[in-house]
């Protein structure tokens, strides 16, 4: 470009191969610290909200009880996703489970006293229980099964878990757990 006579350069905007790849390692560094701690957190937020949705299932079956003044069952379900979902008697709740209000007495399930369903919790997880595959409360909102002790542990060797435990007055308490 010709400017007063005199030629001046334009000067080109952009980087250089050797900024660019030091911006690239620098980058490949980052996301090689970061993105395992990620992983672990991800993974320890989807315990957390696991075990908060079977406390939560709990609590509704309590309240239900009390409301219906029927006895409510939380229980392990093998077909979950069925027209009317059945207990099974496996201790095994990775499958999924229900809560159900037992409003004509006759101690089965049917379509209109399902209160909630919960589907399998993650692939990557497991939920289960030494003895319980119910909890059962009274209109009263107590416990009328013993209580019990689940483990939600996922696939990860050495790592913290939960523990929900749910006591004889029917309350939870969830607390970390090492998994084996």
């Amino acid at each position: 470009m010709k400017l007063n006579g005199k030629y001046k350069m334009k000067r080109e905007a952009g980087f250089t191969l050797l900024e660019l790849m030091i911006t690239v390692g620098i980058l490949a560094i980052v996301l090689s610290v970061g993105v395992p701690s990620y992983r672990g957190i991800v993974m320890d937020n989807r315990l957390a909200s696991q075990a908060n949705l079977f406390a939560t299932s709990i609590k509704l079956a309590r309240s239900n009880a009390v409301r219906f003044q029927r006895n409510a069952t939380v229980c392990s379900s093998a077909n979950y996703d069925a027209a009317v979902p059945t207990c099974s008697s496996n201790n095994d709740w990775s499958g999924g489970w229900i809560v159900w209000v037992d409003k004509d007495r006759d101690a089965a399930t049917d379509a209109n006293e399902i209160i909630s369903v919960s589907g399998p919790v993650h692939s990557a997880s497991e939920l289960k229980s030494t003895s319980a595959n119910r909890f059962t409360y009274d209109g009263r909102g107590f416990a009328t099964t013993a209580a019990g002790e689940l483990t939600l542990c996922d696939n990860r060797s050495g790592e913290m878990g939960r523990r929900i435990r749910v006591n004889a007055t029917g309350r939870t308490n969830i607390a970390r757990q090492a998994c084996t």
